[in-house]
């Protein structure tokens, strides 16, 4: 009674997990699985009924990843976990790529983030992470770092934080919107 009280209109309560599922995301042509942001939302059902939600987004704990449905029915964006200071995603485990080249996450910390994705269009200290925000026609990428460097989540949107004049505002961010995004 209670999940049909709680789970009413979420699109997955219906979806079958495939018994086969790997996770591959692609962070340049942002996509989970295949599915690209701005798709149907439905495409992404290979990855069963969530586990629960935070804000808005689907969670799916075991998998170390949450899904944005947007609320006109599109894919709106994913994050990807990496490690969780609440405890309660897994680490994905899923295959990671930019510009068709495979990424390990886990290894990588603050410094190497220019060398991969070049420089990022905002970097936010508090205390108790940073966030790199770097924007592409289309998307944007947060990435979610320890203080200590490691990167904690990636966060793909179509729907840019940084395009919110009021967001940028908080953010104390002192460069143009919008950014250049060069040729």
């Amino acid at each position: 009674m209670l999940d049909f009280l709680f789970r009413r209109g979420n699109p997955t309560n219906d979806w079958r997990r495939s018994p086969d599922l790997i996770l591959t995301a692609t962070l340049d042509e942002p996509s989970l699985n295949g599915v690209a942001l701005g798709s149907r939302f439905e495409h992404l059902s290979s990855l069963g009924r969530n586990d629960g939600s935070q804000l808005g987004s689907l969670c799916y704990f075991d998998l170390g990843v949450r899904v944005d449905p947007g609320k006109d029915g599109t894919f709106q964006g994913f994050a990807i976990v990496l490690a969780d200071e609440d405890d309660e995603f897994q680490p994905y485990r899923g295959t990671l790529s930019w510009k068709r080249n495979p990424l390990d996450l886990h290894h990588m910390t603050r410094n190497d983030l220019p060398s991969v994705f070049g420089d990022w269009y905002w970097i936010d200290t508090d205390d108790n992470e940073s966030i790199a925000f770097y924007e592409f026609p289309g998307y944007e990428m947060q990435i979610e770092l320890a203080l200590s460097g490691a990167i904690k989540a990636i966060i793909l949107t179509n729907d840019p934080l940084m395009a919110d004049p009021e967001q940028r505002d908080a953010y104390n961010v002192d460069k143009p919107w919008p950014p250049h995004y060069g040729s």
